[in-house]
């Protein structure tokens, strides 16, 4: 007698919940840390081996910095936590970031491994100082700003002089 198994369409693993931890500050060229907290569920019979991949990316520059961390064998229910050691950029700005989240099975490099994915927010962190603007204006200018609000302002208080 032949048994043939075939494979549902049924995701065989499910990702529940993703949250991260990062600072909301830094400095420029500063080594920080993205923790990402993933949890979810395998439908998993101990012979295969499962991992969570965490891609940061930099929306500016669409560089990838990715971090794989282990879950196992039994991977029924599982709850791990991603690393992503990161530097800032070396220039004041707002620098955002995109989570992408993967579940595989270990040692998969295509589409076939790729059990689950989520692509999380965007996350912000400030480098560096809050860019303030900057008013360049020519001392003529000025003056003749300064020189119009006075002349408004007298203008005003006689008028309301004669009221």
């Amino acid at each position: 007698m032949l048994l043939v198994s075939s494979v549902g369409s049924a995701a065989r693993c499910q990702i529940s919940s993703v949250s991260y931890v990062y600072p909301s500050q830094a400095l420029p060229s500063q080594q920080i840390q993205v923790d990402t907290i993933v949890a979810g569920s395998c439908v998993s019979n101990g012979e295969d081996y499962y991992a969570v991949r965490v891609d940061l990316v930099d929306t500016l520059s669409s560089s990838i910095i990715s971090s794989d961390t282990p879950i196992g064998h039994n991977a029924t229910h599982f709850n791990v936590t991603a690393v992503n050691p990161v530097t800032t950029p070396s220039s004041n700005m707002t620098w955002p970031l995109q989570i992408h989240v993967y579940v595989i099975r270990a040692g998969g490099t295509n589409g076939m491994y790729l059990l689950d994915y989520q692509t999380v927010g965007n996350a912000t962190i400030q480098v560096g100082a809050t860019a303030v603007p900057e008013f360049h204006l020519s001392p003529g200018v000025t003056i003749i700003f300064t020189l119009g609000a006075s002349s408004l302002i007298i203008y005003r208080r006689r008028s309301r002089e004669r009221s």
